[in-house]
């Protein structure tokens, strides 16, 4: 039996990183804050998708059973 996986923290706070500039968006009070997180948005998903660690084989067989 394997270990449990346990993703890199790195790669947790960037995707917590993601989902608190969702959250802000939707709370935005000016255009100029939508936009500034809109672009957040747009980098912080190509970043961890990107993210070296997806090369290895152990990420790629993580979410087997």
């Amino acid at each position: 039996m394997r270990p449990p996986f346990r993703f890199p923290e790195h790669l947790i706070t960037l995707r917590k990183a993601w989902q608190q500039a969702h959250a802000e968006l939707v709370q935005a009070p000016t255009e100029a804050a939508m936009t500034a997180l809109r672009h957040r948005l747009i980098a912080l998903p190509g970043t961890l998708c990107t993210h070296p660690h997806w090369t290895t084989p152990a990420a790629r067989w993580s979410s087997s059973p």
